[in-house]
């Protein structure tokens, strides 16, 4: 039964399984993989869906040297929780919260000329020092010093030795699709700029570029320290990338049965009658829709697992809840159904998900809403 009681009413709700020993197992596969790289671990938006806290203290167990946060809020949630591993801010700060970074230790990520301004600034009124990694922009044309200012950036961080520049990174635009050259073009240029820092003697531990796509198609790319995000997680960030280690779904989601209907040939089922059963048939309702991580876009397209057996999302995926076509089967109430996850049948896997719905696994991990139970399996 996929449903939990409060009092005396039985109430059915979405579960997602979070299995931390399979994310502990990804993190070693991973690691075996990069040498003597360390491992920061992504683990912004809600540990990629998955809980924050709860996935960082297990890495953390299993030996992470640090996080990558997208938002200053992320980093002081996993201070709160007691988590003393190193903390990288990848995103651009605020100089109001300089304060904030100094007193919880949380490196800051330099992303332009003014950002190291900020920190003079900061430094003439209070007289703090700064432990900040500089992003290089190799072609992403997102956040970092653009690479033809990258030069400039260090002439004027060596001006000012209250800024401890730790590491030096990029980002990689295209390491999850089957045509590296631009992959290499990005690496190539970072390359070049990490030979120049260390033959000017610049004294910078930390060189990163890595992502999950990256680490796995091209070695050149490890340095001393890589950023997996979706990896960690299990799931394959695209088709080309194919690590060598097993990838463990750390995430099965689970939604109870709560109505089972026969319906004749021809009735509609769901908004808009977007399925005509073609057939006298039985369908299942599902307590689970869009508000919890179910796009519209599986309408009359996504699978479940029940027991052995697939069954096809009939009709539109509404907010709370979506139709299944159970054909002759009979099930239960409150029977539970794998929307996604760890199964024999690989369609069941987020990523086909995703591909059926036209968008990227990602998305769908993030947007497993907040009334989806978390349920944290330490197996």
């Amino acid at each position: 039964m996929s449903s939990r009681k409060t009092g005396e009413k039985a109430i059915f709700v979405p579960r997602a399984d979070i299995y931390l020993g399979r994310l502990k197992a990804n993190f070693l596969g991973l690691s075996g993989q990069v040498g003597n790289a360390k491992v920061l671990a992504v683990v912004k938006a809600d540990g990629y869906g998955h809980g924050l806290v709860p996935v960082s203290k297990a890495l953390a167990e299993a030996g992470v040297f640090g996080f990558g946060v997208a938002v200053l809020q992320e980093g002081l949630a996993l201070r709160k929780a007691g988590l003393q591993p190193m903390i990288l801010h990848m995103g651009r700060f605020n100089p109001l919260s300089l304060d904030t970074y100094l007193q919880e230790n949380i490196r800051l990520s330099l992303h332009s000329l003014d950002d190291i301004q900020a920190l003079v600034a900061h430094h003439k009124t209070t007289g703090s020092e700064y432990i900040a990694h500089l992003k290089i922009d190799t072609g992403m044309t997102r956040l970092g010093i653009p690479y033809e200012s990258a030069v400039e950036a260090l002439e004027e961080l060596k001006r000012h030795p209250f800024i401890h520049l730790e590491g030096i990174w990029t980002h990689l635009a295209t390491a999850d699709e089957a045509d590296q050259s631009y992959l290499r073009y990005q690496l190539v240029r970072f390359t070049q700029f990490v030979h120049m820092v260390r033959k000017l003697h610049i004294d910078v531990e930390f060189f990163h570029a890595a992502n999950s796509s990256a680490l796995v198609q091209d070695e050149t790319s490890h340095f001393n320290m890589v950023r997996p995000g979706l990896l960690l997680y299990g799931v394959r960030p695209s088709e080309h990338v194919k690590p060598d280690f097993e990838v463990l779904p750390v995430m099965d989601l689970k939604a109870p049965l709560v109505k089972v209907q026969a319906i004749k040939r021809g009735i509609p089922v769901g908004y808009g009658k977007t399925y005509n059963a073609t057939e006298d048939t039985t369908t299942g309702l599902l307590q689970i829709g869009y508000a919890d991580g179910i796009p519209v876009a599986l309408s009359n397209k996504g699978l479940v697992l029940i027991g052995d057996s697939t069954y096809p999302i009939i009709g539109r995926v509404s907010m709370d809840l979506c139709n299944i076509d159970l054909g002759e089967d009979v099930h239960a109430i409150g029977t539970e159904a794998l929307v996604w996850g760890l199964a024999d049948d690989d369609r069941l896997r987020v990523e086909h998900q995703a591909r059926l719905a036209g968008t990227i696994p990602y998305e769908l991990l993030v947007r497993v809403g907040s009334r989806v139970e978390r349920n944290y399996v330490e197996d």
